[in-house]
Parts: structure tokens; C-alpha cells; sequence
């Protein structure tokens, strides 16, 4: 039985491919205009990954040198602004993902996010989508969520859904055994090994099939309505 679902953002609940990309060709516009923007095929390779920001920018940049901590925030501070006006309207889900939200909270199945990207981004894009109440806001975390840390690193679950869990939605025996990571990358097929948990890997995203298989997921689904078999399990 499981008790929790965590899910991934981009490429799992929500189809970012053109959004991210987009907004990428747009912040290299704007802050490298005299040099082409990185290859589609480079910024498909880093999205595979699951590299979040920074990474996605330091492996980007035509000069790492300079690319310093000041430099860095300046790129991530573009790229926000222009995500939210440009990104945003590209932004789509995936079939099936209303009804699966709907479907965990008529369970009582608590719903959580883990995600590389912003809070306020991911908040937007479930308002924009219809979404809004199916995932409690105090269970969304983001790359400057206090205490989270990239996954596959279990500080999200372990520092920051579990307290707020216990805190304010009154779980107090929580068992990693009985939660779902629902993801498309390797990062959160690791990212629910380290927590102890189960993982689903949504072979419909972004992430490297053949390194996504090699890492043995508990279950592979094709599409979101598939998630629905396993909260069972």
C-alpha cells in the first residue's frame, strides 16, 4: 500500500521539453547576443540528465572560467523572468494528470513535488493547468526550498517532507517503504533508492531510457493513467 506520492515536475507530471529549451535560447539571446545559443542537442543531453540550473548553465556557458557565483545568479535571475513570461505559456500536462491528482486525493494518498525548479514556477503552472489544490503547497519543493538539496539527494524527503509531514498533516510514523517516486530521470530513480522507497519511472520523459533502465525501477510506466495501478501495490 502506498501511503505517499512523490512526484517529479519536468517530463513526469508536466511536458517543460519546449518551455525549457525555449527559454534557454531566449537567456543566451539576451546575455550572450553576439554568440549562437547552445545546440538543441546539448540542451537535450543536460534535460536527460535532470541537471538543474546551475549545472545546466555552467556546462553551457561558453566560458567556465567566468563563470562565477555572480555571474551564475545573473543567468538563473534571466532565465526565471523569462520563463515566467515567456516559458510558462508552453507549458502543458501530460495526459492523465488531473485525474490521477484527483484520483490520490480521493484516496487521501498525500500528493508531494520535488522538482529542480522554483516553487513560484511550479505553483504557476499548476494554477495555469487547473490544478490548484490537488497538491498542498507546504509539500512543494524547489531548488531554493530551505534544507532541500538536488536529487538524487534524500535531504528533500528526509529534512523537509517528512517534518512538514509530521507537523502539520499529522503523520507521525512515516515508512519509506510504503512511498512512490514517480519520475522520468535517473536522479530520481537514485533519489528514491536513497530514501528507501519505490519508484516508478515514467519511460514517457525526458530521461535516458537506456540509463533509466539499467538502474531497475520498480515499475515502468508509459503514461500517468498507468500510475493508478500502483498505488495499490
Amino acid at each position: 500500500m502506498i501511503t505517499l506520492a512523490i512526484f517529479d515536475f519536468d517530463g513526469t507530471l508536466f511536458d517543460t521539453h519546449e518551455s525549457i529549451s525555449h527559454t534557454i535560447k531566449l537567456t543566451f539571446e539576451a546575455l550572450l547576443p553576439a554568440l549562437a545559443p547552445p545546440s538543441p542537442a546539448e540542451v537535450q543531453r543536460l534535460i536527460a540528465s535532470g541537471a538543474g540550473l546551475s549545472d545546466t548553465f555552467s556546462a553551457l556557458h561558453p566560458s567556465p572560467s567566468e563563470f562565477t557565483a555572480s555571474v551564475e545568479n545573473q543567468w538563473i535571475e534571466k532565465y526565471r523572468d523569462l520563463y515566467a513570461t515567456h516559458g510558462q505559456l508552453l507549458i502543458k500536462t501530460f495526459p492523465g494528470a488531473k485525474d490521477l491528482l484527483e484520483a490520490l486525493n480521493e484516496a487521501a494518498v498525500p500528493v508531494a513535488i520535488v522538482s529542480n525548479k522554483g516553487v513560484a514556477a511550479v505553483k504557476t503552472a499548476l494554477e495555469r493547468n487547473g490544478l490548484v489544490g490537488l497538491v498542498p503547497e507546504d509539500l512543494i519543493v524547489g531548488d531554493k526550498t530551505p534544507r532541500a538539496k538536488r536529487k538524487p539527494d534524500p535531504a528533500s524527503y528526509v529534512d523537509v517532507l517528512v517534518p512538514q509531514l509530521r507537523t502539520h498533516h499529522g503523520w507521525n510514523d512515516i515508512d519509506p517503504a510504503q512511498v512512490l517516486v514517480v519520475g522520468d530521470t535517473v536522479a530520481d530513480i537514485e533519489f528514491a533508492r536513497n530514501i528507501g522507497s519505490k519508484v516508478c519511472w515514467c519511460r514517457y520523459g525526458y530521461g535516458d531510457q537506456g540509463i533509466c533502465e539499467a538502474a531497475k525501477p520498480d515499475f515502468t510506466v508509459d503514461s500517468l493513467t498507468a500510475v493508478l495501478n500502483l498505488i495499490q501495490v
